[in-house]
């Protein structure tokens, strides 16, 4: 078995496990988070740009989904797209930048909302609060309130997001990823950066979702807030379930 492009198939997309170059065996590694304050870059690393919004599925797009996906759907949306100006602002502060973001600012902005992240879990699954209320918080939340401020965030600074639930016969879990491209090269060029910029990166974990016409990939990084043995880095080990996808112009995929 190729250990260097694992695939195992999960609903629409099919997982992936990237092990960069050098990597480090997780024996190496003490078992406890990683502290990203210091977390920085080589100069001699570029950071590559992220590309741009990608195109849908047309014919699935006017599809009509069972009025729970929709409103789920429609939650989420709500939701990212509230308190914009708080967000800019945020963007701004973790970033320093109002424009020119590339792939060192998305995982500046993942570093710095996981430092601050406070877990609280919350009993109603069906409301979610607006990023700019859950930024005011503090950064308190659980799994749909991380989810809806990473792809707030990441949304404002020009990025395209999507945001998956996933269900095992334990619990549920939601987690944000940003879309990388539709070209396999650039996708690797933003995944060797990240297993560069972070040591503890053993894998890094994407996902691939092919159109239905199969003339097009689309590569999407994992931005959830779990991590390979127990750190924290964009492209953490994924959570396994039956997933359902959610993208920002209301298309669902099963």
């Amino acid at each position: 078995m190729d250990t260097g492009n694992l695939k195992e198939n999960l609903i629409t997309d099919e997982i992936n496990k990237l092990l960069p170059e050098g990597t480090v065996p997780a024996e190496d590694f003490e078992a406890e988070e990683t502290d990203l304050t210091g977390i920085g870059v080589s100069e001699s690393t570029p950071s590559p740009g992220i590309p741009e919004v990608p195109t849908y599925s047309e014919e699935k797009s006017g599809a009509v989904y069972p009025k729970e996906y929709r409103l789920l759907s429609l939650n989420f949306r709500r939701a990212i797209g509230s308190g914009e100006e708080r967000i800019e602002a945020e963007v701004c502060n973790i970033t320093g930048k109002a424009s020119g973001y590339n792939m060192e600012d998305a995982c500046n902005v993942f570093n710095h909302v996981n430092r601050h992240w406070q877990y609280r879990y919350d009993k109603n699954a069906e409301f979610f609060f607006g990023a700019s209320q859950t930024i005011d918080s503090g950064y308190t939340g659980d799994c749909d309130d991380y989810s809806i401020v990473m792809s707030a965030l990441l949304k404002n600074m020009g990025f395209n997001t999507r945001i998956v639930t996933a269900y095992n016969e334990s619990y549920g879990h939601a987690y944000p990823e940003i879309y990388i491209g539709n070209n396999r090269d650039t996708a690797y060029e933003i995944l060797d950066y990240v297993a560069e910029r972070y040591s503890s990166a053993e894998n890094v974990w994407y996902s691939e979702r092919v159109l239905e016409d199969g003339q097009e990939t689309q590569y999407w990084l994992n931005f959830d807030w779990s991590g390979s043995n127990g750190y924290r880095h964009p492209g953490g080990e994924y959570f396994r379930g039956t997933c359902i996808i959610y993208y920002p112009n209301g298309l669902i995929d099963f």
